[in-house]
C-alpha cells in the first residue's frame, strides 16, 4: 500500500481509499476466525453485536477439548484497533475521515498482518497434527 509520507496529510480520496483497506484488512481477518468458528468450535458466538468482540476475544483463548488459542492475546489487543476502526468507518462519511485515526492503523498494518500470518501458521501445524493423528488412528 502506497502511503503519504509522514509529513503529507493525504488528499480526501487517498484517505478514503485507506480507509476501505483497513475496513477490508480487518474483515478479512474476521472471515478467517468465523470460518474458525464454524468449522472447529462449531459455532459463531451468539448475540447481536457477537463481531464487535466476541469473535475476536474467542479467537484468543483455548477452547479446552477443541483448540489451542489461534492467536495471542497481544495480537487480539492490536486487532482490536482495526476492529474499532472498522465499526467507525461504516457508521461515518467518506469525508468525516481524520488522518490521525488513520495514520498509525496504515503505518503498522504490514507489521499486524505479518504477526496474524505467522500466529495462524502456527495454529494450522495444530491442525495438521490432528489430522496427522487421525490418519495414524485409521
Amino acid at each position: 500500500m502506497i502511503l503519504p509520507s509522514s509529513t503529507k496529510r493525504p488528499s480526501s480520496v487517498e484517505l478514503r481509499a485507506i480507509g476501505s483497506i483497513l475496513h477490508d484488512f480487518y474483515s478479512g481477518i474476521e472471515k478467517v476466525f468465523k470460518r474458525i468458528a464454524l468449522e472447529i468450535d462449531g459455532e459463531i458466538p451468539k448475540g447481536e453485536d457477537w463481531h464487535i468482540i466476541h469473535l475476536l476475544n474467542r479467537m484468543a483463548i483455548r477452547v479446552p477439548q477443541v483448540r489451542p488459542n489461534v492467536i495471542s492475546s497481544h495480537l487480539r489487543d492490536d486487532l482490536e484497533d482495526y476492529l474499532r476502526f472498522r465499526l467507525l468507518f461504516r457508521h461515518l462519511y467518506g469525508f468525516e475521515l481524520k488522518w490521525s485515526r488513520c495514520q498509525a492503523l496504515a503505518l503498522n498494518m504490514p507489521d499486524i498482518l505479518n504477526h496474524f500470518l505467522q500466529e495462524l501458521e502456527e495454529f494450522l501445524k495444530f491442525l495438521e497434527s490432528l489430522s496427522e493423528h487421525d490418519k495414524r488412528e485409521e
